[in-house]
C-alpha cells in the first residue's frame, strides 16, 4: 500500500469518526430540553459506556494490527548483503559501493570520531532509512533497495564545522 493512500484512508476514517461524535453530541444536546428521570439517564449511560468500551476493545487490536503490517521496517530473516559504512569528519565510506537492484542490504554503520547521523535517500531524494553512526559501536539498518540509481547519504547529527557538506553516495545497479 502506498503511504499517501494510507494517509488519505486514515484521514477519511478520522473524519467519519469525528462526524459520528458530533452527531452524538447534537443528539445529547437536543435531548436535554425535557426532564428525564435519573434512573433512565443512568441506565442509558451505562449501556452507552459498555457499547463504547466494547467497540474500543474491538477497534484497538485492529488499528494496531494494520499499523504493524504497514510499517516500513525490515521483515527480518533471509540473507542480506553486508555493506560496511564508516563515517568520519566529514565523509561517508561504503564497502561495497554498489549492489544490484532488488538486493536485501544490511548497512553496518559506525564512526571513527564523533556521532554522525546516517540518512539514506533514494534517487528521487526521499529519505528511506536512517540510523546513528557512533564511535566504538555498530548500528544496523536493513533495507531492500529496488530502484537503480545513485543514493545519497547525508549526516543527521551536527558533527562539526563541515557538517553541512558531509555526504556520500551509494549505487544500486540494474540487475
Amino acid at each position: 500500500m502506498h503511504y499517501g493512500n494510507l494517509q488519505v484512508t486514515t484521514l477519511a476514517i478520522f473524519g467519519a469518526l469525528a462526524l459520528l461524535l458530533v452527531t452524538l453530541f447534537l443528539k445529547v444536546a437536543s435531548s436535554t430540553s425535557r426532564d428525564v428521570p435519573l434512573e433512565e439517564v443512568q441506565e442509558k449511560g451505562y449501556r452507552l459506556r459498555r457499547a463504547w468500551l466494547a467497540s474500543l476493545a474491538a477497534l484497538v487490536p485492529i488499528v494496531v494490527g494494520v499499523a504493524a503490517l504497514t510499517t516500513p521496517y525490515a521483515s527480518g530473516g533471509g540473507s542480506r548483503t553486508l555493506v560496511k559504512v564508516t563515517s568520519g569528519q566529514f565523509f561517508f565510506a561504503t564497502s561495497p559501493t554498489a549492489v544490484p537492484a532488488g538486493t536485501k542490504v544490511r548497512f553496518a554503520v559506525t564512526s571513527r570520531d564523533v556521532t554522525h547521523g546516517f540518512g539514506l535517500y533514494n534517487p528521487n531524494g526521499v529519505l528511506i532509512g536512517s540510523v546513528q553512526a557512533m564511535p566504538g559501536y555498530t548500528n544496523h539498518l536493513d533495507l531492500t533497495l529496488t530502484r537503480p540509481g545513485t543514493y545519497r547519504i547525508l549526516c543527521f547529527e551536527l558533527c562539526g564545522i563541515g557538517h553541512h557538506a558531509m555526504q556520500g553516495t551509494f549505487s544500486v545497479t540494474r540487475s
